[in-house]
């Protein structure tokens, strides 16, 4: 089927302005135990509570003790992905791999072999759950894209700000927006900063992703995306 030149572009358009992350990740905890889980169970989109992912999602992981000390725990496995580990804080780094989106669908597939594309994309997220507030949790763990908190946000309760920063390779980046619960709040100032009403107890989620361009072949960008989890009293 031919789609006239002008849907083409209208679609494409609305693609570019569509968000390509509507679920969260999010990390629950039996004992020393951690399962990561994603869906919509703690989002402001609906869509199933839990989406199933394949054994090799998880790609990286770091988990940092009280006292600073850090190791990986295991990646590959079964899903949805469990590991043990005394974590005060762990951060889980997570790839769904290529993705296209033609006017009829949105395919698991580099752009090659997705005929008629109209866009595409290499997916990397992480997940940063903060169990207890330390100096780790202060600093960004690894080159990646995070959010880092600027003071401890156990202290908090509902109605109150935190001021986050969005940081890459350690550097602030500007202009990037910031959601709450799949919620954008705004965007990060100068210095990587924007400031998060929280609007309930439980399980806290702020998120934040950019893109660049890709030259691989096989997508038009790169999308990174990262969330800081952390829990309040109920």
């Amino acid at each position: 089927m031919n789609l006239p030149r002008a849907l083409l572009t209208a679609i494409g358009l609305a693609l570019c302005a569509a968000p390509l992350h509507a679920h969260d990740l999010w990390l629950e905890k039996n004992g020393q135990r951690w399962t990561l889980y994603q869906g919509h169970r703690h989002s402001s989109h609906t869509g199933a509570e839990t989406l199933a992912y394949g054994g090799s999602f998880v790609t990286a992981t770091r988990c940092v003790d009280a006292r600073g000390g850090s190791r990986p725990l295991a990646v590959a496995g079964t899903a949805p992905w469990t590991a043990a580990g005394d974590c005060a804080v762990l951060l889980v780094e997570v790839s769904s791999g290529y993705w296209s989106k033609t006017p009829w669908e949105t395919k698991n597939v580099p752009k090659p072999e997705a005929p008629g594309a109209l866009r595409s994309w290499l997916s990397r997220e992480s997940l940063k759950r903060l169990e207890q507030w330390s100096a780790a949790a202060a600093q960004p763990l690894g080159d990646g894209l995070e959010i880092v908190p600027t003071a401890d946000p156990f202290t908090l309760k509902p109605g109150d700000k935190l001021v986050v920063r969005v940081l890459r390779a350690g550097k602030p980046l500007a202009g990037v927006p910031v959601a709450y619960h799949g919620d954008t709040r705004g965007e990060t100032d100068a210095d990587g900063r924007i400031a998060i009403r929280l609007r309930h107890g439980g399980i806290q989620l702020i998120s934040a992703s950019v893109e660049t361009p890709l030259a691989d072949g096989k997508a038009d960008v790169e999308i990174v995306a990262a969330t800081l989890q952390w829990e309040l009293p109920q």
